[in-house]
């Protein structure tokens, strides 16, 4: 009920500030159980974006330094956000993450970990990997553009739902996980239209 007021009151700021165009919307809103919402990261307002743009829940991850404010941080706990630690592998973020999954909702995730201009395959955490493995979640990836100056617009696509480990044969391990990340990385980028890859 919180969060569902919270991102109410973001869509009517949304719609006031920008000039927002979702684009195949069906394709995250048509979906059931545990998955994984993967993009890319221009703006520290692109959460916002992505849970206006959906009618799921979406639970992020978020810097631990978001959390040192005990108002933010209470705020953030509550619409279903949980700090991770970007320096390093964090075990409590991982769990985190696999409690959602497992309780079928959403997981939000920006694979490179940071805000960047442009596409590197190498920007990739294989830790995305790590977790759709072991919630056994589908993953649909995810790709914002735009300005978000005053009345900016700003658009969102949304891609196919895909199993990332379903063509996998052998041990999973580190180097599968990387290969994934950069995959997952390869379909967000495509959505934009400025890139095309060889399967």
């Amino acid at each position: 009920m919180f969060y569902r007021i919270i991102v109410t009151i973001l869509k009517f700021l949304v719609f006031i500030a920008f000039d927002l165009e979702i684009h195949n919307k069906d394709r995250i809103d048509n979906t059931n159980g545990a998955l994984i919402a993967c993009g890319n990261h221009i703006s520290m307002i692109d959460p916002v974006i992505l849970a206006v743009s959906s009618k799921r829940q979406i639970h992020f991850m978020g810097k631990k330094e978001l959390f040192d404010n005990k108002i933010l941080g209470f705020l953030f706990k509550k619409l279903g956000a949980f700090p991770v630690d970007r320096g390093g592998v964090s075990m409590s973020a991982i769990k985190s993450s696999l409690s959602v999954l497992k309780s079928n909702e959403v997981l939000g995730i920006f694979p490179e970990g940071t805000r960047v201009k442009n596409y590197d395959e190498n920007n990739a955490k294989p830790g995305i990997g790590l977790i759709a493995n072991k919630a056994k979640s589908n993953i649909i990836p995810f790709y914002i553009k735009g300005s978000y100056k005053f009345r900016g617009k700003i658009e969102i696509f949304f891609g196919e739902e895909k199993n990332y480990f379903e063509n996998i044969e052998g041990k999973i391990n580190s180097e599968t996980y990387s290969k994934i990340g950069k995959k997952i990385l390869q379909d967000i980028y495509g959505l934009s239209g400025r890139y095309n890859y060889e399967n």
